[in-house]
Formats: structure tokens, C-alpha cells, sequence
């Protein structure tokens, strides 16, 4: 009886194992957080809100370490070279994953292979807008004014080889235009010479156009998601008269290559636990970005997707940094 008692509670024992093993305690060491921008920019203050959120659902402090420069290349290259065991995360930019291998001869990184996707969690489209005093209301009116200029239009930019960038570039490849870039450092610097009329055009982030749209000092013609935006509904999709054209800046969440399944997982469903708080959801939209969790499978498709389209466009057109 004693024996029979012993080998059904050793038995017992083995089975319950799996269940002690997953209610262990997780990894308490704190994560640190990569942004290949400066504190205070668009993405870092989106990505500092989530972490907010996916501190205590991961039971870890969460830290920002901004490393800017090289178009958010020098953060990308830490994160490729960090150890993949849940303690370094990244925030993956559109440019850095989809642009930037195909106009940097050096990248210090393989975007394809380098990182484990984890979750977008936001995006916004760019906008086309104009100085008010070009006869322009439409897209049509906009395809029809570049052709009919004798030298091609000043366009703005906020910087070469950005979405912005390569949203224009693609336009006028559609619309059989062509125009003059002017990269500036950030978009405020490219606003302020649109508005002064140094430049006539560009497509930059609908959140930072807004106050000048609103304001008449630019006009708004077309938004570049492929549905009308809740921020500026009054404006149409470029994709209303162009069919497929989508140019979205977006922010993800990524990890070093080789970041064990488990882990990968935990992170993921953290990020969409963290996505259904509705006063995040209600503070990005404020700040002009629609929020959005996409997985891992979703991510890793549109990393792969904007590679491929974006890489043949900078091909065709032969854009470059110089």
C-alpha cells in the first residue's frame, strides 16, 4: 500500500512539472530599447508609450536608449549584434527594414536576416500638399500643372530616402511628371519652406502638415493610405485615382535574430495585450498615428513586400543619396 501510495504521487508529480516549469518566475532582467532617433522625434515618443504599457504586462522595466544617425542605421546595426534572449528590443522603422539596403552600400546589417519582426504598432500616411497659390485642387489638377511647367516644380522633402521621398518620386513616375528634390533635415525645416514658397510641393506625414493644411497655408490634395483617414476625411486617396498606391510611414517592434520562439511569442502577445488599452489608442491618435498590432507573420510580410517595391522603384528611377 505504502509503495503503491509512493510510485501515484512520484507519478503525480511528473505530470504536474510542465505546469510548475510554466508558472515559474519570467526573466526580471530589465530591457533595454533601441530607437535610431533622437529623443523627442515622432518614434521615439510613441515607442516610449508602449513600453509604458508592456513594462508591467512583462513584469520588467523597460529602457530607451536613443542612438541616432545614419537614418536610424547605427541603432539597427546594435540591435543585430545583440544577444536575442528577450533583453534588447528595437524599434524597426519602414525606411530601415524596406529603404535603406537598397541606397546605403554599407549597412552593417541584413535586414532579411538580422531580425526576429515581434508587432507594428503604428502607422501614417503621407499627404500631398501644395502652396496655396498653385491653381491646384485635385490630383488630376496637380498631374496636369507638373507636366504643363517648363522646368520641373521644387519639391521638399524631409529628408533622402524616406517614405516621403520615395512616395513623390513614385507619384510623378505615375503621373508622368517629374520634379527637382529638396532634402531637408526633418520635416518642421521643409513646412517652413513650403509655407515661404521657397518649394512649391511635397508629401510629408499627415500629422506634421496638419496645423498648415488647417491653417491655409498649404493646401491638402491627397492622402497616401488606400483608405480615407479619420484625421483629414475631407481628403481622397492618391489611390482613388492611382489603384494600389500606398506610401504608410510605420513603427515595429523588433528583436535580434535567433530570439527563441517562446520569448518571441510572450513579446507579441504582450504588444496586443498593450494595443487594446484604449487610452494608448486614444493618445496615438492624437498624435495623428492610426495604432495597429499587427504579429509577427503580418510584419514579417510587409517588411518583405515594401523590400520588393521600394527596392524596384529606387532601381527604376536611380535614386540616390548624393
Amino acid at each position: 500500500m505504502i509503495r503503491r501510495t509512493v510510485l501515484a504521487l512520484a507519478a503525480g508529480l511528473a505530470l504536474a512539472a510542465p505546469a510548475i516549469a510554466d508558472e515559474a518566475p519570467r526573466d526580471a532582467r530589465p530591457i533595454r530599447w533601441l530607437v535610431g532617433l533622437p529623443a523627442g522625434s515622432g518614434p521615439d515618443i510613441l515607442t516610449r508609450l508602449l513600453a509604458d504599457r508592456l513594462a508591467p504586462i512583462l513584469g520588467r522595466s523597460i529602457v530607451i536608449e536613443n542612438r541616432p544617425g545614419a537614418a536610424g542605421n547605427l541603432a539597427a546595426q546594435a540591435l543585430a549584434r545583440a544577444t536575442p534572449d528577450g533583453t534588447t528590443l528595437g524599434t524597426l522603422l519602414a525606411a530601415t527594414v524596406s529603404i535603406n539596403r537598397h541606397l546605403y552600400p554599407q549597412l552593417g546589417f541584413d535586414p532579411a536576416r538580422d531580425f526576429t519582426p515581434i508587432s507594428h504598432f503604428a502607422s501614417f500616411p503621407g499627404v500631398l500638399v501644395v502652396h496655396p497659390s498653385l491653381p491646384v485642387e485635385t490630383l488630376d489638377d496637380f498631374a496636369a500643372w507638373v507636366r504643363a511647367q517648363p522646368r520641373p516644380p521644387l519639391c521638399a522633402t524631409g529628408g533622402a530616402g524616406v517614405v516621403p521621398h520615395l512616395a513623390m518620386a513614385w507619384l510623378m513616375r505615375e503621373i508622368g511628371g517629374r520634379c527637382e528634390f529638396v532634402h531637408y533635415r526633418g520635416s518642421p525645416e521643409a513646412q517652413r519652406d513650403l509655407i515661404a514658397g521657397r518649394v512649391t510641393v511635397m508629401i510629408d506625414g499627415l500629422p506634421t502638415s496638419l496645423p498648415g493644411i488647417s491653417g491655409g497655408q498649404t493646401r491638402g490634395v491627397a492622402v497616401t493610405s488606400l483608405q480615407p483617414c479619420a484625421l483629414a476625411p475631407e481628403l481622397p486617396t492618391v489611390a482613388s485615382r492611382l489603384p494600389g498606391f500606398e506610401a504608410l510611414s510605420w513603427i515595429a517592434v523588433g528583436a535580434p535574430a535567433g530570439l527563441p520562439e517562446t520569448v518571441a511569442a510572450r513579446i507579441e502577445a504582450a504588444v496586443a495585450q498593450a494595443m487594446t488599452d484604449e487610452a494608448l489608442l486614444a493618445r496615438f491618435r492624437s498624435l495623428g498615428v492610426e495604432p495597429a498590432a499587427s504579429g509577427r507573420v503580418a510584419l514579417a510580410a510587409r517588411i518583405a513586400a515594401e523590400d520588393a517595391r521600394w527596392g524596384a522603384l529606387i532601381r527604376e528611377v536611380g535614386i540616390t543619396l548624393e
